[in-house]
């Protein structure tokens, strides 16, 4: 409870002197903005561009857009301990969950138009008829696909936004629509994982309103990266030929991204050919399963293509599922191959970012091993980490693994918390190491003036001293 309550008074604080171009340079210029729109949203005097958000006028740095941010601080535990129960499991991959399920909409007008199962829609119209909810904040399309964020009140509004979009849509900007304009009280969100973050921030406390706008349900959509809508513009319709309003729907499965089109046709290329379109911030993303939504949903797992898998995470998550199913909405399945999710979800949480081969070399004059220096950025990459973790992630012995951290603890690289691996942040580890250098340089400037030069001058003109012609060449002190 301490925690929360330390969090929420973050989140109220509007007087720490950080404004939108803190955000633009640690988040937006870094590659890791998410385009969730909660920034947009929460402060009028931003606006957004195809690909960011951007500063309309003057900044008086209340540092909302920062704190708000899904991509600033974020205290994982804290919100772990705030949403999972005791009874849930634990993975390193797809995060706590209470169980996870096959299951597939019990009604034929959703699934025509569903991606797959239609667990989803049939999941929101069940909240929204049984009160839990009165709006939905979710991703439409225009006929060019490109993404439209909306608010969702009715079914049909619902229905209106199945299917995915695979194009990152700023989903939240409307959420200051949903308070201000229609009042809603109970909202739920559909998103991809990065920007749950965001989500939770606003449920923990709102800028907004104390009444309007209280997230009662968070869907969260597996998600191995996402793009940017060159895909559908530059590759879709301009490579391949495809006029956009001809298609039905898209996908991606296993290596492969699919275009169907209205006439029944299907245009199959190498998700490779896609790889140059990836929205940025996907390469440092780590979420596959939407750890921390209250239901994830997504197509990885299932043995048939029109059908879901759905992990339950929290207990308002199992209530809602177990709910749709006694009301005939949804029918679910043990059939499904949990340890595929796993392997997707663990594939994308040990992604390493490489630093450059000049910032490897020059760590070397630090006098650190080469596994040591591989052990610390690889553990940089990944956040933190188990020694078993590492050692796979890195394919190296575990006794050379151990070693290493071992001497990274001792040198204040890395810290060690029951068990868990982080790192130390490298300005301060640098910043200590260059300290370091300095008072070793020092030391060895002051033992070379001291203990080497004079013997070596007493010695020099013990021997030499016919050579020496001037005053200067016998000033030796």
């Amino acid at each position: 409870m301490e925690m929360k309550n330390e969090v929420k008074n973050y989140l109220q604080t509007n007087d720490i002197d950080i404004g939108f171009q803190d955000l633009s340079d640690l988040v937006i210029d870094k590659e890791n903005c998410v385009f969730c729109g909660s920034c947009i949203s929460l402060c009028p005097r931003i606006g957004m561009n195809e690909k960011e958000p951007k500063l309309l006028e003057y900044d008086p740095e209340c540092s909302t857009c920062f704190r708000y941010c899904p991509r600033t601080y974020f205290p994982t535990e804290m919100f772990e301990k705030e949403l999972f129960n005791g009874d849930a499991n634990k993975s390193y991959s797809i995060g706590h969950y209470q169980k996870l399920i096959a299951a597939k909409s019990n009604d034929e007008t959703v699934l025509r138009g569903a991606q797959n199962g239609g667990v989803v829609s049939s999941l929101l119209i069940h909240a929204l008829e049984s009160g839990l909810i009165d709006g939905v904040l979710l991703t439409d399309k225009d006929d060019k696909w490109f993404p439209k964020p909306v608010i969702a009140r009715t079914p049909d509004e619902i229905l209106s936004c199945v299917g995915s979009k695979y194009t990152i849509s700023p989903t939240l900007i409307t959420y200051r629509e949903a308070i201000r304009e229609f009042k809603l009280e109970k909202l739920a969100f559909v998103g991809v994982p990065c920007q749950i973050h965001a989500v939770r921030k606003l449920q923990l406390s709102s800028p907004l309103s104390e009444v309007y706008g209280k997230f009662k349900l968070i869907i969260g959509l597996y998600c191995f990266s996402n793009y940017t809508y060159d895909l559908m513009k530059t590759f879709v319709q301009g490579e391949l030929g495809i006029p956009l309003n001809t298609i039905k729907k898209f996908d991606v499965s296993k290596g492969q991204f699919y275009v169907y089109k209205k006439d029944g046709s299907v245009k199959q290329v190498s998700i490779g050919k896609t790889k140059q379109f990836k929205w940025s911030s996907c390469q440092f993303c780590k979420d596959f399963s939407a750890e921390l939504a209250d239901i994830s949903v997504g197509s990885a797992g299932t043995y048939s293509n029109d059908w879901n898998s759905v992990i339950l995470r929290t207990d308002i998550g199992v209530k809602v599922f177990n709910e749709a199913i006694e009301a005939n909405k949804i029918f679910a399945s043990n059939n499904v191959d949990h340890l595929k999710i796993e392997k997707n979800a663990f594939r994308k949480k040990t992604k390493i970012t490489l630093p450059k081969k000049e910032t490897l070399d020059s760590m070397g004059l630090l006098d650190v091993s080469a596994s040591e220096i591989r052990t610390y950025t690889t553990l940089m990459s990944l956040g933190q980490a188990s020694e078993s973790i590492l050692t796979e992630v890195m394919k190296s012995d575990k006794n050379l693994v151990k070693s290493a951290l071992n001497s990274l603890i001792q040198r204040e690289w890395i810290t060690s918390t029951n068990g868990s691996y982080s790192v130390i942040n490298p300005k301060t580890v640098i910043s200590n190491e260059i300290y370091k250098q300095r008072r070793n340089l020092m030391e060895r400037i002051e033992k070379l003036n001291k203990d080497v030069l004079p013997n070596l001058e007493s010695i020099y003109v013990q021997n030499n001293i016919s050579q020496l012609r001037h005053r200067k060449d016998l000033d030796f002190t």
